[in-house]
């Protein structure tokens, strides 16, 4: 049993394939889950969003096209839903479970740091990544269908799309030659600020995810 599990470490750390280390003209699609959270911005003279609404969970889903062995470029699809706080909910939604929603659509560009790593046998792929995107939020009263009225114009509904910027970091482990898994963790910055719609205090706002997942490589070129 010792030699066994011996055996099987060594295939697993100790590959012959240095997967990480050229990609090139390969498609991945991933999909990972994990967390999102406010992290900076306000949303009157006297609450943070962090005092508004909590931390819960987020998936996403990437499509990647590796160009060369350090560049890629993806496109990223999430959902992020934020319940509002007992103590923040309206007198009227007590018994309900009013949120922010903010499903989101970015392009991205990656850079890859695997095949700058010098071990011979490597399948680790440290990646930076930032892009831009459209982010199309809202509160809701019930989850996710009637939607808020807008603070300062309540024939308005409390939503917008608005363009936010995203950047982060994460690594990935090719456990198989084309499946790789993941962890990473991104900030987005939302331009949310409207002083017509949702008031003068009501301003951009922070979030960080975070998260793992898997991706799965296409080869597209030729042989």
């Amino acid at each position: 049993m010792k030699k066994l599990i011996i055996i099987f470490t060594i295939v697993a750390f100790c590959g012959s394939t240095a997967y990480a280390m050229d990609m090139s003209k390969h498609i991945g699609f991933g999909g990972w889950a994990g967390g999102i959270m406010p992290i900076n911005g306000k949303v009157s003279s006297e609450d943070k969003m962090s005092d508004y609404v909590g931390m819960y969970a987020f998936p996403a889903a990437e499509i990647k096209y590796v160009i060369i062995d350090k560049v890629a470029v993806a496109a990223n699809f999430g959902y992020g839903y934020m319940p509002i706080k007992d103590d923040k909910k309206p007198e009227d939604l007590k018994d309900q479970t009013p949120a922010l929603n903010m499903p989101y659509f970015s392009l991205n560009g990656i850079y890859n740091f695997g095949p700058m790593m010098k071990a011979e046998n490597n399948k680790l792929n440290p990646f930076v990544t930032a892009g831009a995107g459209m982010y199309m939020w809202y509160f809701s009263k019930n989850e996710r269908t009637d939607k808020l009225p807008a603070p300062c114009d309540t024939t308005a509904e409390f939503k917008a799309s608005s363009l936010g910027i995203n950047f982060g970091a994460g690594v990935e482990y090719f456990a198989m030659e084309k499946l790789a898994v993941f962890g990473r963790l991104n900030y987005h910055m939302v331009m949310m600020k409207n002083k017509d719609k949702f008031g003068e205090d009501f301003g951009n706002q922070g979030f960080l995810t975070f998260g793992a997942g898997v991706t799965y490589y296409l080869f597209t070129g030729k042989k």
